[in-house]
Order: C-alpha cells, then structure tokens, then sequence
C-alpha cells in the first residue's frame, strides 16, 4: 500500500531553503536566540500579515496556547 504524504517538508524547504539558511546563519553568526533582530522582524512581519498591531514571538506552542489562555482571562480550573 503506498503511503499518502500529509506534509512534504522537504518540499517546502526546498522552495525557501536560500532564504531561510541565510537567517540561521545571521542568528547563528550574531549569537541571538533571545530576541534580537530577526525576532523583531519576525513580530513585525506576523502582526503585519495578520493584520494586528503587535505580535509576540514565544519559545514554544505551549507557551503561545498559556499567553492566549491569559489573554482571555482563562486560569485555572477553566
């Protein structure tokens, strides 16, 4: 039976792998995990496409899921 790909990530690097092993390497030369320039752009280009004001770069889908549960008022218990 022949598998069916539900995500081709290979595929998708392939069509921006230029550009996106240039940013790697200008956070890996500057040594800017943690905020810095490319996060910055990165929140600016986002709030821009979303069509917000601001937008927050996080660590994780966790921590993105934690700060919108806050957002809405959402604690513990519900």
């Amino acid at each position: 039976m022949e598998e069916i790909p539900i995500l081709d990530l290979k595929k998708q690097y392939q069509s921006i792998r230029v550009e996106l092993d240039d940013a790697i390497a200008r956070v890996l030369a500057k040594g800017a995990f943690i905020l810095g320039a490319e996060v910055a752009a990165f929140e600016d280009e986002f709030a821009e496409y979303c069509g917000v004001s601001h937008a927050v770069g996080v660590a994780s889908g966790t921590d993105a899921l934690q700060l919108a549960l806050r957002a809405c008022g959402i604690g513990a218990g519900g």
